[in-house]
């Protein structure tokens, strides 16, 4: 008798664990950002066909308008967000987006986001903007995923991005 008394207090405390969020069950809702991308004063969509959203883990240093580093293709797959990428065919900013690892951490509590509107085809790969093509950015903190997982994950609400630059 006494066994089974074991057995089952074992039982509800793993029980209890689980639903407390102690004992982690499958991956966390990934990394990403989610908002708005507008235009901003003067920019137009003239000549241009595709607005892509990237995602780059950020450094530490502030954002040099003068020598952007933008997005490559050069990511590591852990640290390669699911792009938004949206025809500028009947779009109407701003336009909301979504962008990020779909499940999973990541060690980058900062990440730097960047929507550019690019001449090229939405089925042409581009991993950043090209020169004279127009773009915006902004920088998100993801939250920590707390000792259940380590690391940092879900998507930051709010992250709106204003197209205001010209790529050099």
């Amino acid at each position: 008798m006494a066994y089974r008394r074991s057995v089952l207090v074992l039982a509800m405390a793993t029980l209890g664990g689980v639903f407390a969020g102690c004992i982690p069950i499958g991956d966390p809702e990934g990394p990403g950002a989610r908002g708005a991308v507008s235009l901003g004063e003067g920019v137009s969509t003239s000549e241009l066909k595709t607005l892509r959203v990237r995602a780059v883990p950020a450094s530490d240093t502030p954002f040099d308008t003068e020598n952007p580093q933008f997005p490559g293709p050069d990511l590591d797959g852990e640290d390669r967000w699911i792009p938004h990428e949206v025809s500028l065919d009947g779009l109407s900013f701003p336009h909301p987006y979504e962008i990020g690892a779909g499940l999973g951490t990541t060690d980058h509590e900062r990440w730097r986001v960047f929507a550019w509107l690019s001449a090229e085809e939405i089925e042409e790969q581009s991993d950043a903007p090209k020169s004279g093509e127009p773009y915006g950015t902004a920088t998100v903190d993801i939250e920590s995923c707390g000792l259940s997982y380590g690391g940092y994950c879900t998507v930051t609400e709010g992250v709106d991005v204003t197209i205001d630059q010209i790529a050099p």
